[in-house]
Protein backbone atom coordinates (compact mmCIF):
# COMPACT_ATOMS: atom_id res chain seq x y z
CA UNK A 1 0.00 0.00 0.00
CA UNK A 2 1.48 3.77 -0.91
CA UNK A 3 2.60 5.46 1.91
CA UNK A 4 2.57 9.02 2.17
CA UNK A 5 5.81 10.43 4.10
CA UNK A 6 4.75 13.00 6.42
CA UNK A 7 7.41 15.75 6.55
CA UNK A 8 9.46 16.92 9.33
CA UNK A 9 9.25 20.58 10.39
CA UNK A 10 10.40 22.47 13.72
CA UNK A 11 8.08 25.11 14.72
CA UNK A 12 10.57 27.98 13.02
CA UNK A 13 8.61 27.02 9.80
CA UNK A 14 5.69 28.37 11.49
CA UNK A 15 5.29 31.72 9.45
CA UNK A 16 4.83 29.85 6.08
CA UNK A 17 1.34 28.04 7.29
CA UNK A 18 -0.29 32.08 8.28
CA UNK A 19 -2.95 32.39 6.32
CA UNK A 20 -3.20 29.19 5.39
CA UNK A 21 -3.76 26.37 7.57
CA UNK A 22 -5.34 26.98 11.35
CA UNK A 23 -7.06 24.29 13.91
CA UNK A 24 -10.60 24.87 14.76
CA UNK A 25 -11.44 24.68 18.11
CA UNK A 26 -14.33 22.40 19.90
CA UNK A 27 -15.29 21.55 23.58
CA UNK A 28 -16.97 17.67 23.22
CA UNK A 29 -15.93 14.26 23.43
CA UNK A 30 -12.40 15.44 24.65
CA UNK A 31 -11.63 17.04 21.43
CA UNK A 32 -10.11 20.43 21.48
CA UNK A 33 -9.30 20.59 17.89
CA UNK A 34 -10.46 19.89 15.05
CA UNK A 35 -8.75 19.97 11.16
CA UNK A 36 -11.11 21.21 8.48
CA UNK A 37 -9.68 20.14 5.09
CA UNK A 38 -10.88 21.93 2.05
CA UNK A 39 -11.53 20.16 -0.69
CA UNK A 40 -12.09 22.26 -3.95
CA UNK A 41 -15.24 21.63 -5.69
CA UNK A 42 -14.93 18.46 -3.65
CA UNK A 43 -12.49 16.74 -6.41
CA UNK A 44 -9.83 14.43 -4.93
CA UNK A 45 -7.13 11.65 -5.86
CA UNK A 46 -7.18 8.48 -4.37
CA UNK A 47 -3.14 9.14 -3.39
CA UNK A 48 -4.49 12.32 -1.38
CA UNK A 49 -7.28 10.54 0.45
CA UNK A 50 -4.52 7.45 1.74
CA UNK A 51 -2.53 10.93 3.01
CA UNK A 52 -5.64 12.01 4.68
CA UNK A 53 -6.45 8.60 6.11
CA UNK A 54 -2.66 8.19 7.26
CA UNK A 55 -2.56 11.65 8.76
CA UNK A 56 -6.38 11.07 10.25
CA UNK A 57 -4.26 7.71 11.99
CA UNK A 58 -1.70 9.50 13.52
CA UNK A 59 -3.26 12.50 14.91
CA UNK A 60 -6.51 11.84 14.93
CA UNK A 61 -7.91 8.26 16.12
CA UNK A 62 -8.40 6.70 12.83
CA UNK A 63 -11.63 8.86 12.86
CA UNK A 64 -13.11 11.61 9.68
CA UNK A 65 -16.01 13.16 8.02
CA UNK A 66 -17.14 14.37 5.00
CA UNK A 67 -19.23 17.88 5.73
CA UNK A 68 -21.52 19.15 3.89
CA UNK A 69 -18.96 21.94 2.35
CA UNK A 70 -17.00 19.19 0.40
CA UNK A 71 -14.02 18.97 3.18
CA UNK A 72 -13.00 16.47 5.33
CA UNK A 73 -12.79 17.28 9.28
CA UNK A 74 -10.42 15.50 11.41
CA UNK A 75 -11.15 15.83 15.32
CA UNK A 76 -8.90 15.32 18.31
CA UNK A 77 -5.96 17.56 17.11
CA UNK A 78 -3.31 18.54 19.89
CA UNK A 79 -1.77 22.03 19.63
CA UNK A 80 2.01 20.56 19.40
CA UNK A 81 1.43 18.25 16.25
CA UNK A 82 -0.28 21.66 14.14
CA UNK A 83 2.70 21.95 12.44
CA UNK A 84 3.08 17.94 11.06
CA UNK A 85 -0.16 18.10 10.11
CA UNK A 86 -0.12 21.12 7.96
CA UNK A 87 3.49 19.84 6.69
CA UNK A 88 1.31 16.98 5.40
CA UNK A 89 -1.24 18.76 3.81
CA UNK A 90 1.08 20.91 1.96
CA UNK A 91 2.56 17.83 0.60
CA UNK A 92 -0.80 16.95 -0.46
CA UNK A 93 -2.07 19.73 -1.90
CA UNK A 94 -4.70 21.08 0.78
CA UNK A 95 -5.26 24.10 2.91
CA UNK A 96 -7.85 24.49 5.67
CA UNK A 97 -10.19 26.77 6.64
CA UNK A 98 -9.08 29.43 8.93
CA UNK A 99 -11.61 28.89 11.32
CA UNK A 100 -11.67 32.24 13.43
CA UNK A 101 -14.41 30.97 15.65
CA UNK A 102 -11.61 31.29 18.43
CA UNK A 103 -11.69 34.95 18.28
CA UNK A 104 -14.59 36.77 20.21
CA UNK A 105 -14.40 39.44 17.99
CA UNK A 106 -15.97 40.25 14.46
CA UNK A 107 -13.12 39.62 11.99
CA UNK A 108 -10.42 37.05 10.55
CA UNK A 109 -13.01 35.73 8.49
CA UNK A 110 -12.36 33.74 5.38
CA UNK A 111 -13.63 32.39 2.14
CA UNK A 112 -14.63 29.12 2.75
CA UNK A 113 -13.95 25.88 0.45
CA UNK A 114 -15.75 26.93 -2.71
CA UNK A 115 -18.48 24.35 -3.09
CA UNK A 116 -19.88 22.68 -6.55
CA UNK A 117 -21.13 20.24 -8.61
CA UNK A 118 -19.22 17.15 -7.47
CA UNK A 119 -19.74 15.39 -10.29
CA UNK A 120 -19.05 18.23 -12.53
CA UNK A 121 -17.64 17.70 -15.85
CA UNK A 122 -19.65 14.30 -15.64
CA UNK A 123 -23.10 14.81 -15.23
CA UNK A 124 -25.15 14.20 -18.67
CA UNK A 125 -27.61 17.30 -18.27
CA UNK A 126 -25.34 20.07 -16.42
CA UNK A 127 -25.09 23.13 -18.54
CA UNK A 128 -21.23 23.96 -17.93
CA UNK A 129 -18.58 22.62 -16.33
CA UNK A 130 -17.83 25.07 -13.69
CA UNK A 131 -15.03 23.34 -11.72
CA UNK A 132 -12.35 25.53 -13.30
CA UNK A 133 -13.65 28.23 -12.01
CA UNK A 134 -13.95 26.85 -8.90
CA UNK A 135 -10.35 26.09 -8.50
CA UNK A 136 -9.18 29.40 -10.23
CA UNK A 137 -11.27 31.30 -7.37
CA UNK A 138 -9.55 29.07 -4.43
CA UNK A 139 -6.26 29.55 -5.96
CA UNK A 140 -6.83 33.49 -5.52
CA UNK A 141 -8.30 33.47 -2.09
CA UNK A 142 -6.20 30.62 -0.44
CA UNK A 143 -3.70 32.46 1.87
CA UNK A 144 -4.61 35.82 0.73
CA UNK A 145 -3.81 37.89 2.73
CA UNK A 146 -6.26 40.54 1.31
CA UNK A 147 -8.93 38.66 2.22
CA UNK A 148 -8.26 37.01 5.63
CA UNK A 149 -9.54 39.97 7.86
CA UNK A 150 -13.34 39.73 6.73
CA UNK A 151 -15.84 40.74 9.18
CA UNK A 152 -17.18 36.68 9.13
CA UNK A 153 -16.78 33.68 6.87
CA UNK A 154 -17.73 33.87 3.62
CA UNK A 155 -19.42 30.82 1.89
CA UNK A 156 -19.40 30.48 -2.13
CA UNK A 157 -21.13 27.99 -4.20
CA UNK A 158 -20.39 28.01 -7.76
CA UNK A 159 -21.99 25.37 -9.91
CA UNK A 160 -23.50 24.13 -13.80
CA UNK A 161 -25.40 21.23 -12.65
CA UNK A 162 -29.05 21.14 -13.62
CA UNK A 163 -30.71 20.38 -10.34
CA UNK A 164 -28.28 22.53 -7.96
CA UNK A 165 -27.34 20.12 -5.80
CA UNK A 166 -25.01 22.93 -3.66
CA UNK A 167 -28.31 24.40 -2.65
CA UNK A 168 -27.38 27.47 -3.75
CA UNK A 169 -30.19 29.47 -1.95
CA UNK A 170 -28.53 29.12 1.12
CA UNK A 171 -24.84 30.37 0.65
CA UNK A 172 -23.33 33.89 0.96
CA UNK A 173 -22.51 34.35 -2.84
CA UNK A 174 -24.24 31.41 -5.52
CA UNK A 175 -23.52 31.34 -8.86
CA UNK A 176 -26.15 29.25 -10.54
CA UNK A 177 -25.85 28.25 -14.53
CA UNK A 178 -28.24 29.57 -16.77
CA UNK A 179 -29.34 29.38 -20.17
CA UNK A 180 -30.72 33.14 -22.10
CA UNK A 181 -33.77 32.02 -24.59
CA UNK A 182 -30.83 32.59 -27.46
CA UNK A 183 -29.03 29.24 -26.00
CA UNK A 184 -26.01 31.15 -24.43
CA UNK A 185 -25.11 29.70 -21.36
CA UNK A 186 -23.38 31.87 -18.29
CA UNK A 187 -24.87 32.37 -14.47
CA UNK A 188 -26.36 34.16 -12.60
CA UNK A 189 -25.87 35.27 -9.05
CA UNK A 190 -27.91 34.74 -5.66
CA UNK A 191 -26.47 36.92 -2.42
CA UNK A 192 -26.95 36.91 1.23
CA UNK A 193 -28.31 33.09 1.89
CA UNK A 194 -27.41 31.83 5.27
CA UNK A 195 -28.54 29.06 7.74
CA UNK A 196 -27.82 30.61 11.19
CA UNK A 197 -30.65 32.22 13.19
CA UNK A 198 -32.19 33.69 11.68
CA UNK A 199 -32.00 31.54 8.45
CA UNK A 200 -32.76 33.60 5.06
CA UNK A 201 -32.97 32.69 1.38
CA UNK A 202 -30.19 33.90 -0.83
CA UNK A 203 -31.91 36.62 -3.24
CA UNK A 204 -31.36 37.13 -7.01
CA UNK A 205 -29.14 39.73 -8.13
CA UNK A 206 -30.65 39.41 -11.66
CA UNK A 207 -27.54 39.86 -13.93
CA UNK A 208 -26.34 37.53 -16.42
CA UNK A 209 -22.48 36.76 -16.30
CA UNK A 210 -20.17 35.34 -18.97
CA UNK A 211 -18.01 32.51 -17.63
CA UNK A 212 -15.26 34.87 -17.70
CA UNK A 213 -16.90 37.56 -15.97
CA UNK A 214 -17.36 35.19 -12.62
CA UNK A 215 -14.33 35.74 -10.49
CA UNK A 216 -14.24 39.73 -10.89
CA UNK A 217 -18.45 39.90 -9.88
CA UNK A 218 -17.27 37.48 -6.92
CA UNK A 219 -14.24 39.64 -6.05
CA UNK A 220 -16.27 42.54 -6.16
CA UNK A 221 -19.10 41.32 -4.04
CA UNK A 222 -15.88 39.98 -1.13
CA UNK A 223 -14.53 42.99 -0.92
CA UNK A 224 -17.99 45.34 -0.74
CA UNK A 225 -18.17 42.76 2.47
CA UNK A 226 -14.81 43.53 4.13
CA UNK A 227 -15.05 47.00 3.61
CA UNK A 228 -18.59 47.72 4.64
CA UNK A 229 -19.92 44.99 6.31
CA UNK A 230 -20.60 45.30 9.94
CA UNK A 231 -18.29 44.65 12.74
CA UNK A 232 -19.85 45.75 15.63
CA UNK A 233 -21.08 42.05 16.52
CA UNK A 234 -20.14 38.32 15.44
CA UNK A 235 -23.96 37.64 15.17
CA UNK A 236 -24.90 40.67 12.84
CA UNK A 237 -21.46 40.25 10.86
CA UNK A 238 -22.98 37.87 8.15
CA UNK A 239 -23.00 39.00 4.58
CA UNK A 240 -26.83 38.05 4.55
CA UNK A 241 -27.36 41.51 7.02
CA UNK A 242 -25.68 43.62 4.98
CA UNK A 243 -27.97 42.57 2.05
CA UNK A 244 -30.63 43.11 4.28
CA UNK A 245 -29.44 46.46 5.03
CA UNK A 246 -28.56 47.70 1.06
CA UNK A 247 -31.22 46.04 -0.77
CA UNK A 248 -30.05 44.46 -4.07
CA UNK A 249 -30.34 47.46 -6.20
CA UNK A 250 -27.55 49.40 -3.81
CA UNK A 251 -25.62 46.79 -4.01
CA UNK A 252 -25.68 45.52 -7.83
CA UNK A 253 -25.16 49.01 -8.55
CA UNK A 254 -21.88 49.37 -6.17
CA UNK A 255 -20.83 45.83 -7.79
CA UNK A 256 -21.14 47.98 -11.20
CA UNK A 257 -19.55 50.70 -9.81
CA UNK A 258 -16.24 48.46 -9.07
CA UNK A 259 -16.35 46.90 -11.76
CA UNK A 260 -16.72 50.23 -14.00
CA UNK A 261 -19.66 48.80 -16.10
CA UNK A 262 -23.28 47.60 -15.94
CA UNK A 263 -23.89 44.23 -15.85
CA UNK A 264 -26.74 42.45 -18.53
CA UNK A 265 -29.90 41.97 -16.45
CA UNK A 266 -31.78 38.81 -16.41
CA UNK A 267 -34.76 37.86 -14.71
CA UNK A 268 -35.39 34.39 -15.69
CA UNK A 269 -35.88 31.55 -13.23
CA UNK A 270 -32.40 29.81 -13.07
CA UNK A 271 -32.67 26.39 -11.07
CA UNK A 272 -34.47 23.28 -10.54
CA UNK A 273 -33.17 22.68 -6.88
CA UNK A 274 -33.27 20.60 -4.78
CA UNK A 275 -32.00 17.21 -6.94
CA UNK A 276 -28.41 15.07 -6.13
CA UNK A 277 -26.85 12.42 -7.60
CA UNK A 278 -27.64 9.19 -5.46
CA UNK A 279 -26.82 5.76 -6.51
CA UNK A 280 -25.24 4.71 -9.79
CA UNK A 281 -25.19 7.10 -12.84
CA UNK A 282 -24.35 7.39 -15.94
CA UNK A 283 -21.62 10.15 -16.93
CA UNK A 284 -21.55 12.88 -19.93
CA UNK A 285 -18.82 10.08 -21.55
CA UNK A 286 -20.28 7.19 -23.13
CA UNK A 287 -19.63 3.56 -21.74
CA UNK A 288 -18.45 5.49 -17.95
CA UNK A 289 -20.30 5.66 -14.81
CA UNK A 290 -19.97 7.30 -11.28
CA UNK A 291 -21.47 5.98 -8.25
CA UNK A 292 -22.29 8.07 -4.91
CA UNK A 293 -22.00 5.77 -1.55
CA UNK A 294 -24.58 5.91 0.83
CA UNK A 295 -22.10 7.05 3.80
CA UNK A 296 -24.94 7.71 6.53
CA UNK A 297 -23.41 11.10 8.12
CA UNK A 298 -20.48 11.53 6.12
CA UNK A 299 -18.61 8.62 8.91
CA UNK A 300 -15.46 7.82 7.08
CA UNK A 301 -13.22 6.47 9.41
CA UNK A 302 -9.20 5.65 8.02
CA UNK A 303 -9.58 2.35 7.16
CA UNK A 304 -12.68 2.55 4.84
CA UNK A 305 -11.43 5.64 3.31
CA UNK A 306 -8.91 3.24 2.43
CA UNK A 307 -11.09 1.19 0.96
CA UNK A 308 -12.75 3.57 -1.28
CA UNK A 309 -9.30 5.13 -2.32
CA UNK A 310 -8.93 1.75 -3.42
CA UNK A 311 -11.88 0.88 -5.56
CA UNK A 312 -11.43 4.18 -7.20
CA UNK A 313 -7.81 2.96 -8.33
CA UNK A 314 -9.21 -0.59 -8.93
CA UNK A 315 -12.31 0.27 -10.88
CA UNK A 316 -11.63 3.71 -11.67
CA UNK A 317 -9.53 6.40 -12.30
CA UNK A 318 -8.15 6.77 -8.85
CA UNK A 319 -10.48 10.22 -8.82
CA UNK A 320 -13.07 10.43 -6.31
CA UNK A 321 -15.54 13.06 -5.55
CA UNK A 322 -17.02 14.69 -2.48
CA UNK A 323 -20.74 15.63 -2.34
CA UNK A 324 -22.35 18.34 0.06
CA UNK A 325 -24.37 15.62 1.08
CA UNK A 326 -21.77 14.39 2.76
CA UNK A 327 -21.11 11.19 0.53
CA UNK A 328 -17.61 9.73 -1.64
CA UNK A 329 -18.55 9.33 -5.05
CA UNK A 330 -15.99 7.08 -7.12
CA UNK A 331 -16.02 8.35 -10.95
CA UNK A 332 -14.77 6.93 -14.36
CA UNK A 333 -15.99 3.57 -13.98
CA UNK A 334 -16.05 1.38 -17.21
CA UNK A 335 -19.55 -0.39 -17.54
CA UNK A 336 -18.01 -3.81 -17.64
CA UNK A 337 -16.38 -2.98 -14.18
CA UNK A 338 -19.68 -2.19 -12.60
CA UNK A 339 -21.27 -4.97 -11.44
CA UNK A 340 -17.94 -5.72 -9.61
CA UNK A 341 -17.86 -3.06 -7.63
CA UNK A 342 -21.02 -2.80 -6.38
CA UNK A 343 -20.50 -6.41 -5.52
CA UNK A 344 -17.48 -4.96 -3.21
CA UNK A 345 -19.56 -1.71 -2.29
CA UNK A 346 -21.94 -4.12 -0.77
CA UNK A 347 -19.58 -6.32 1.11
CA UNK A 348 -18.49 -2.86 2.81
CA UNK A 349 -21.66 -2.21 3.73
CA UNK A 350 -22.56 0.22 1.24
CA UNK A 351 -25.52 -1.22 -0.38
CA UNK A 352 -27.10 0.28 -3.30
CA UNK A 353 -30.09 -1.34 -2.44
CA UNK A 354 -30.52 0.80 0.59
CA UNK A 355 -33.16 3.38 1.54
CA UNK A 356 -33.31 6.90 -0.22
CA UNK A 357 -32.81 7.84 3.40
CA UNK A 358 -29.05 6.57 3.13
CA UNK A 359 -28.30 9.27 0.80
CA UNK A 360 -30.75 11.89 1.86
CA UNK A 361 -30.34 12.45 5.40
CA UNK A 362 -27.44 14.82 6.67
CA UNK A 363 -26.18 15.16 10.00
CA UNK A 364 -23.93 17.77 12.19
CA UNK A 365 -20.73 17.04 14.25
CA UNK A 366 -22.10 18.74 17.01
CA UNK A 367 -21.26 16.36 19.25
CA UNK A 368 -17.63 17.21 19.12
CA UNK A 369 -17.99 20.59 18.46
CA UNK A 370 -19.36 20.41 22.34
CA UNK A 371 -22.86 22.79 21.34
CA UNK A 372 -25.00 19.80 20.87
CA UNK A 373 -26.49 17.96 23.59
CA UNK A 374 -26.82 15.13 22.19
CA UNK A 375 -24.61 12.81 19.57
CA UNK A 376 -26.38 13.99 16.28
CA UNK A 377 -25.11 11.49 14.14
CA UNK A 378 -25.85 8.38 16.04
CA UNK A 379 -29.07 9.58 16.47
CA UNK A 380 -29.70 10.22 12.72
CA UNK A 381 -28.17 6.70 12.01
CA UNK A 382 -30.87 5.27 15.11
CA UNK A 383 -33.69 7.75 13.01
CA UNK A 384 -32.84 6.08 9.69
CA UNK A 385 -32.48 1.82 11.40
CA UNK A 386 -35.92 2.80 13.10
CA UNK A 387 -37.67 3.93 9.66
CA UNK A 388 -35.75 1.13 7.76
CA UNK A 389 -37.70 -1.83 10.48
CA UNK A 390 -41.09 -0.09 9.88
CA UNK A 391 -41.35 1.17 6.49
CA UNK A 392 -39.26 -1.27 4.89
CA UNK A 393 -39.96 -1.05 0.84
CA UNK A 394 -42.16 1.90 1.37
CA UNK A 395 -39.23 4.49 1.81
CA UNK A 396 -37.59 3.60 -2.04
CA UNK A 397 -40.56 5.25 -2.79
CA UNK A 398 -39.89 8.34 -0.70
CA UNK A 399 -38.05 11.12 -1.62
CA UNK A 400 -37.71 13.14 1.41
CA UNK A 401 -34.90 14.94 2.93
CA UNK A 402 -33.79 14.29 6.70
CA UNK A 403 -31.16 17.04 7.80
CA UNK A 404 -30.27 16.91 11.69
CA UNK A 405 -28.38 20.08 13.43
CA UNK A 406 -26.71 20.18 16.46
CA UNK A 407 -28.01 24.00 17.87
CA UNK A 408 -29.98 26.74 15.69
CA UNK A 409 -26.38 27.68 13.84
CA UNK A 410 -28.01 24.98 11.12
CA UNK A 411 -24.64 23.17 10.39
CA UNK A 412 -26.79 20.38 9.64
CA UNK A 413 -29.24 22.21 7.03
CA UNK A 414 -32.11 21.54 8.91
CA UNK A 415 -34.10 24.70 8.42
CA UNK A 416 -34.77 23.55 4.64
CA UNK A 417 -35.32 19.82 5.06
CA UNK A 418 -38.55 18.00 4.40
CA UNK A 419 -38.07 16.66 8.47
CA UNK A 420 -35.62 18.73 10.14
CA UNK A 421 -34.56 17.77 13.42
CA UNK A 422 -32.52 20.60 15.80
CA UNK A 423 -31.08 19.44 19.10
CA UNK A 424 -31.94 21.25 22.28
CA UNK A 425 -31.41 20.46 26.29
CA UNK A 426 -35.06 19.36 27.71
CA UNK A 427 -35.05 19.67 32.10
CA UNK A 428 -37.16 16.80 32.90
CA UNK A 429 -37.30 17.28 36.80
CA UNK A 430 -33.95 17.14 38.00
CA UNK A 431 -32.49 15.84 35.34
CA UNK A 432 -30.84 17.13 31.64
CA UNK A 433 -32.19 14.92 28.33
CA UNK A 434 -31.46 16.18 24.32
CA UNK A 435 -34.60 16.72 22.94
CA UNK A 436 -35.25 18.37 19.42
CA UNK A 437 -37.54 20.53 17.43
CA UNK A 438 -39.01 19.34 14.52
CA UNK A 439 -39.70 21.30 11.60
CA UNK A 440 -41.57 19.83 8.30
CA UNK A 441 -41.82 20.70 4.90
CA UNK A 442 -38.61 22.95 4.03
CA UNK A 443 -37.62 22.87 0.57
CA UNK A 444 -35.30 24.50 -2.11
CA UNK A 445 -35.76 25.78 -5.54
CA UNK A 446 -38.40 28.32 -7.47
CA UNK A 447 -40.39 27.68 -4.26
CA UNK A 448 -38.08 27.61 -1.52
CA UNK A 449 -39.39 28.14 2.26
CA UNK A 450 -38.06 26.82 5.16
CA UNK A 451 -39.54 24.12 7.23
CA UNK A 452 -42.21 25.13 10.07
CA UNK A 453 -41.91 24.14 13.82
CA UNK A 454 -44.23 21.98 14.15
CA UNK A 455 -43.35 20.34 17.47
CA UNK A 456 -41.48 21.91 20.07
CA UNK A 457 -38.94 20.04 22.77
CA UNK A 458 -39.67 16.71 21.70
CA UNK A 459 -37.87 13.81 23.59
CA UNK A 460 -34.91 12.73 21.50
CA UNK A 461 -35.74 8.78 22.06
CA UNK A 462 -39.53 9.70 20.92
CA UNK A 463 -37.86 11.63 17.68
CA UNK A 464 -37.94 8.42 15.64
CA UNK A 465 -41.90 8.11 16.53
CA UNK A 466 -42.76 11.00 15.67
CA UNK A 467 -41.12 10.84 11.50
CA UNK A 468 -42.62 7.52 11.46
CA UNK A 469 -45.69 8.64 12.15
CA UNK A 470 -45.94 11.52 9.98
CA UNK A 471 -44.25 9.42 6.91
CA UNK A 472 -46.90 7.17 7.47
CA UNK A 473 -49.79 9.50 7.09
CA UNK A 474 -48.46 11.33 3.99
CA UNK A 475 -47.92 7.74 2.89
CA UNK A 476 -51.60 6.89 2.96
CA UNK A 477 -52.77 10.97 2.36
CA UNK A 478 -50.74 12.39 -0.61
CA UNK A 479 -52.39 13.34 -3.88
CA UNK A 480 -50.73 11.85 -7.19
CA UNK A 481 -47.78 13.10 -7.61
CA UNK A 482 -47.64 15.10 -4.13
CA UNK A 483 -44.24 15.93 -2.23
CA UNK A 484 -43.42 15.88 1.12
CA UNK A 485 -43.19 19.56 0.83
CA UNK A 486 -46.21 19.69 -0.85
CA UNK A 487 -48.39 17.72 1.49
CA UNK A 488 -46.90 19.68 4.61
CA UNK A 489 -47.51 22.46 2.99
CA UNK A 490 -51.37 21.91 2.58
CA UNK A 491 -51.62 21.37 6.11
CA UNK A 492 -51.67 23.72 9.31
CA UNK A 493 -49.08 23.17 11.81
CA UNK A 494 -51.87 22.50 14.07
CA UNK A 495 -52.61 19.65 11.86
CA UNK A 496 -49.41 18.35 10.90
CA UNK A 497 -48.67 18.34 15.21
CA UNK A 498 -52.06 16.64 15.46
CA UNK A 499 -50.75 13.90 12.53
CA UNK A 500 -47.50 13.36 14.66
CA UNK A 501 -49.29 13.24 18.19
CA UNK A 502 -51.92 10.39 17.32
CA UNK A 503 -51.38 7.43 18.78
CA UNK A 504 -50.33 3.94 16.68
CA UNK A 505 -52.69 1.96 15.62
CA UNK A 506 -52.91 -1.66 14.76
CA UNK A 507 -52.75 -2.05 11.56
CA UNK A 508 -50.84 -3.91 8.93
CA UNK A 509 -47.76 -3.22 7.23
CA UNK A 510 -47.67 -0.16 4.59
CA UNK A 511 -45.68 -2.44 2.05
CA UNK A 512 -48.56 -5.04 1.95
CA UNK A 513 -51.54 -2.65 1.04
CA UNK A 514 -49.08 -0.98 -1.48
CA UNK A 515 -52.08 -0.32 -4.14
CA UNK A 516 -53.69 1.86 -1.77
CA UNK A 517 -50.68 3.69 -1.95
CA UNK A 518 -50.15 6.13 -5.24
CA UNK A 519 -46.38 6.11 -6.49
Amino acid sequence: MEVVQIAETSFAGLESFIGRYSLGYERGEGSQHFLRVKIPNGIVTSTQLRGIAQLSDRLGRGYAELTDRQDVQLHWIRDEDAIEAFSQLRELGFTTDMCGQGYPEARYGDVRNIVGCPVAGLARDELIDASPLVLQMTRFYSGNRDFLDLPRKFKISLSGCAVNCVKPEIHDLSFVAARKPDGEVGFTAFVGGGLGSPPMMAKPLGVFLKPSEVFEVARAVIELFRDHGSRETKPRARFKWMVEAWGIDRLRGAVEEKLGRSLEPITLNAWVSGGDHSGLQAQKQPGRFYVTLPSLGGILPSDRMRAVADLADKYGSGELRLSTSQKPIIVNIPEEHVPSLLTELEALGFSLNASSLRWRTIACAGNLCGKAPDHVKARALQLVEHLESRLSEDLKRLDVTVYLSGCPNGCGHHPVAGIGLQSIQLKVGDELRPGYNIYLGGRLGPRAAFGRLVKQRAEADQVRLFVEKILKAYLRQRRDGESFSDYCERHSVEELEALIEQPFAVEEPLSARRDAVRP
